[in-house]
């Protein structure tokens, strides 16, 4: 690991400037996951564990329709936007974001008619202006990361995942009346909203306005579909395999143990949000721009030094996290929450074998093996669902955590075979058709 690091630092020494900004991303990301997690305890303490199991419920579904909305047009975009120029990067996100109003709009529609006439819930028109300014904010974290701005791209990650839950959890502990689904999703939009106009201001100079009085192409739209297709169908595999326990587990044993589930899942998601934060977000241009430019040899080198950083720091992470979630457990005053322990471990242990996976994924994806990466996201939400679907109506929420820790690390073994096993290959041929 020590020679790991020392090559690191020989490929990449840090300056004075890195570290300030490291210094600057790292407490707002620790921000953000303790928020996040301090909101469930608020949740699962001063409301009840089936409001926490419907909160998870809507957080999952603001996480993934933004991926089926999207059409794989993100991905593609934002990863050539590290080489673009910068009218022509407007334009393509001109032609994106139009197309992603469009079918909020008609989303919006079709929900306000659902509150009208059938007697939904109003709280569905909160959670797609949610789903709507969260995906916009998805793009933009994106789009700074890999013009590599993390300062600005996690302040507006700040905004929307912190910055409202300190504004709201202190209200609602003094005034009741915000102890609700409606305030909580309120004061979220708040947030999002607030984000996205940072965005706004920082892209100021950009040439919208010019780009704004170009004529519309609808062929831009269906060809990068088209393009983004492979990516897309990976995307929503990914992202399936990611929020789809929740549901399974609301099927299976009820909106209450949801919320004990969504509660351990918070802990070891806080883990890989801080795998994500040290290592993976920093990796994914370096490897892009290593693949690019030094082809299959630069990617390797820099592969192999950033895996056992990442296996490194999510072992860590598991043994601190959970340790901490044992202390204040007692502030919870739910004495369901401890009655899982067995299923938390699991649930811990598996998503350390996912982060494992991910890694292996995104090297895949660096390198620009979109087929082979899909066939594997896709494999993943199949198994997982069906080894979830097996084992929870068997072993309850036990099952759960142990769907995901066999389902990841066959994945996690898998992608790795695949990422070594290609080097000899990939070595012989040129770097531009690696």
């Amino acid at each position: 690991m020590l020679a790991a690091i020392r090559k690191l630092r020989h490929h990449a020494p840090p300056t004075r400037a890195a570290l300030l900004v490291s210094a600057t991303i790292v407490p707002m990301r620790a921000a953000i996951i303790a928020c996040k997690f301090g909101l469930a305890i608020f949740i699962g303490r001063y409301l009840d564990l089936a409001s926490l199991g419907l909160y998870g419920l809507f957080a999952g579904a603001i996480a993934i329709t933004p991926v089926v909305v999207s059409m794989g047009l993100v991905h593609v975009i934002m990863r050539e936007a590290v080489t673009l120029p910068r009218n022509q990067l407007v334009n393509h996100l001109r032609h994106y974001w139009l197309f992603v109003v469009a079918v909020y709009g008609v989303l919006l529609v079709l929900t306000g008619l659902a509150v009208a006439l059938l007697g939904a819930s109003s709280l569905l028109i909160l959670v797609l202006l949610i789903i709507l300014f969260e995906h916009l904010g998805n793009d933009v974290f994106q789009l700074f990361t890999n013009l590599e701005l993390p300062v600005i791209a996690n302040v507006s990650v700040f905004l929307r995942g912190a910055a409202w839950i300190l504004v709201y959890v202190p209200l609602a502990i003094f005034i009741p009346e915000l102890r609700n689904m409606a305030a909580l999703l309120s004061f979220w939009l708040a947030g999002s909203i607030a984000s996205f106009l940072l965005f706004v201001w920082a892209s100021r100079g950009w040439p919208w306005r010019a780009t704004f009085a170009m004529p519309f192409h609808s062929s831009f739209i269906w060809l990068t579909i088209k393009r983004s297709f492979v990516i897309y169908l990976s995307d929503l595999a990914f992202i399936g395999s990611q929020f789809i326990d929740r549901y399974l587990v609301t099927l299976f044993l009820g909106l209450e143990l949801t919320g004990v589930y969504f509660l351990y899942w918070s802990v070891a998601n806080a883990v890989t949000t801080l795998v994500s934060i040290t290592t993976l977000q920093v990796q994914r241009p370096r490897l892009i721009k290593a693949h690019h430019e030094g082809g299959a040899t630069s990617h390797r080198d820099q592969t192999v030094t950033f895996l056992k950083i990442t296996a490194l720091t999510t072992a860590a992470f598991i043994v601190a996290a959970g340790g901490a979630f044992l202390l204040i457990l007692p502030i919870l005053k739910q004495p369901a929450v401890g009655d899982h322990l067995g299923a938390f471990w699991l649930i811990m242990a598996g998503m350390a074998a996912r982060n494992l996976a991910d890694f292996g994924a995104m090297v895949l994806f660096t390198a620009r093996r979109d087929g082979i990466m899909t066939v594997t996201n896709v494999v993943a939400v199949v198994a997982l669902v069906a080894a979830q679907s097996a084992l929870l109506p068997l072993a309850g929420l036990r099952g759960a955590g142990a769907a995901i820790l066999l389902t990841f690390s066959a994945i996690a073994i898998w992608r790795f075979v695949l990422v070594f096993g290609a080097w000899p290959k990939a070595q012989v041929a040129a770097p531009g058709n690696a």
